[in-house]
């Protein structure tokens, strides 16, 4: 599929499964509340000790600050070796789309679960910020990879394991309980638009070029 199929194709499931949620939550379809407790409580099944220190550890990857500091990190990096543009692919997913994500968050006031959450959570509940961040993240350098990295196995390893980390911090959100599964994939979505835009936009200028 080529780049361009790729952007419009994310842009256009992106809006439509985000707007099927966002509808049936505003408008307390039945369907919301039993994804949401169907799929919570398959997550919550596989509780124990050692599955809530290892989802503690992962949904901490998603904090904020943790976020800011990966993006600080890999930004200096691809400054470092000369890839302005991609830097700025990046800066711009992370400031611009997560700023989104917030105002959806306050217009649409959604409160989190009414559980015991296993890690503090402030505000209101959809769409998931960290699974929105996480995907913009990692997101974000799975397409500077098909840029930047020649090889395909390494090309290959380094996306799947984005792949991964955006998926686990999703779940983690879910099994800390301060999240409803339809925030975390609203949040996936809300995300997959923004990627699916700004690389149209980066692609379609030539901002993103393959290293010779």
């Amino acid at each position: 599929m080529s780049h361009q199929k790729q952007q419009l194709t994310s842009v256009i499931v992106g809006f439509s499964l985000f707007t099927i949620i966002l509808v049936g939550l505003l408008n307390h379809a039945a369907w919301i509340n039993i994804v949401d407790s169907t799929i919570s409580q398959m997550v919550r099944s596989v509780a124990s000790p050692l599955t809530t220190t290892l989802a503690v550890a992962v949904t901490s990857i998603g904090n904020p600050y943790s976020m800011l500091g990966l993006t600080v990190v890999a930004t200096l990096t691809l400054l470092f070796i000369r890839q302005t543009n991609a830097a700025l692919f990046l800066l711009v997913n992370m400031a611009v789309f997560s700023s989104l994500n917030h105002i959806i968050k306050e217009w649409v006031a959604r409160p989190r679960p009414n559980a015991h959450h296993l890690v503090v959570a402030n505000g209101f509940s959809f769409p998931s910020g960290h699974s929105s961040g996480a995907l913009l993240f990692f997101g974000s350098l799975s397409i500077i990879a098909t840029y930047l990295i020649k090889k395909r196995y390494w090309r290959y390893l380094l996306i799947s394991v984005c792949l991964i980390f955006t998926l686990l911090i999703g779940v983690s959100r879910i099994y800390v309980q301060v999240h409803y599964p339809t925030d975390v994939f609203a949040g996936f979505m809300l995300a997959l638009i923004g990627l699916g835009l700004s690389w149209y936009y980066f692609d379609s200028y030539h901002l993103l070029q393959r290293k010779s």
